[in-house]
């Protein structure tokens, strides 16, 4: 049977390339004030970072309904495609549990959820490899299997050189946030079990920049032809800088490497400027048995 993803607008993935891969893509929220606008159809990044410049009222972001998840499902179920929809980290949003309900009661298709415990570019990762799997024949379990296995190797990185935003929206604590202001120190951000944490602090954005390249450079949980994605923020320069020091650092191996951009809803929480990477093995890694 045919396979579907689906995946949320945290993936970063804009609409022209969503329709490339053949996939479905559920948008969270932007919310300024009363007004919510549906990321990447309502509000672009070029309107967001305008309206954040000018608006008194500071953003948030909301998660989809399970009615839009369901209008996916039911659509790649009429097609008769297995649907696998694959979210951003559970820990930082509830966008899982409104795909979870939108599933049920629908007959007659396999219906599976991933929970990434990932974002933005590393979310990117995911949804391109199942896309590329299930355009290569494997099955929903042999995606899911290549999910699991990867969600083990795909660390994220990042630095923010405002922590107001993030700390504003409940993404870390506000003794952390108060004490990097305080202390003028600049801490490099990471997942773990999908949860934002603290890797390492420094004292320069400059700093944090080249430890968040050595750190992705030297994981040990990712291999010598690694796939480097180059995050930012409206920080074209610093993430071309960030491609180029990690093509030099990583002289002598055969890594791939691109540049992303991240859309409204990511950029709620990382404000202006901000630059991450997240890192994962070639593809593809041919998986043995999925976990549940």
């Amino acid at each position: 049977m045919p396979i579907h993803i689906v995946t949320d607008s945290t993936a970063d993935i804009d609409p022209a390339r969503a329709r490339e891969l053949g996939i479905s893509v559920v948008p969270l929220f932007v919310v300024f004030g009363t007004e919510s606008l549906r990321d990447y159809i309502d509000i672009s990044r070029r309107q967001f970072f305008d309206r954040l410049k000018s608006d008194p009222i500071l953003p948030t972001t909301s998660q989809p309904s399970s009615a839009m998840f369901r209008e996916a499902f039911l659509a790649a179920a009429e097609r008769g495609e297995d649907i696998i929809c694959i979210s951003i980290s559970s820990a930082l949003s509830g966008t899982i549990n409104a795909a979870r309900a939108a599933g049920e009661n629908i007959d007659g298709v396999r219906i599976e959820l991933f929970d990434s415990l990932n974002a933005a570019g590393g979310l990117q990762f995911f949804v391109e490899d199942a896309v590329r799997m299930a355009g290569d024949g494997a099955s929903v379990d042999e995606i899911l299997a290549h999910l699991y296995a990867m969600r083990e190797r795909t660390p994220l990185f990042a630095t923010l050189p405002d922590l107001s935003h993030v700390q504003r929206t409940g993404r870390i604590g506000r003794a952390a946030a108060v004490l990097g202001g305080l202390m003028k120190i600049v801490p490099i951000l990471t997942l773990e079990a999908g949860a934002v944490v603290s890797r390492a602090q420094v004292r320069t954005f400059k700093r944090a920049q080249e430890t968040m390249v050595d750190l992705a450079c030297s994981d040990d949980r990712v291999g010598a032809n690694a796939r480097f994605r180059v995050i930012h923020t409206q920080a074209p320069d610093l993430a071309e800088q960030m491609r180029e020091r990690i093509i030099e650092r990583c002289a002598g191996r055969d890594i791939s490497i691109d540049v992303v951009e991240a859309g409204p809803v990511i950029a709620v929480h990382a404000g202006a400027g901000a630059i991450g990477v997240v890192v994962t093995d070639a593809y593809p890694t041919r998986p043995t048995a999925a976990r549940s």
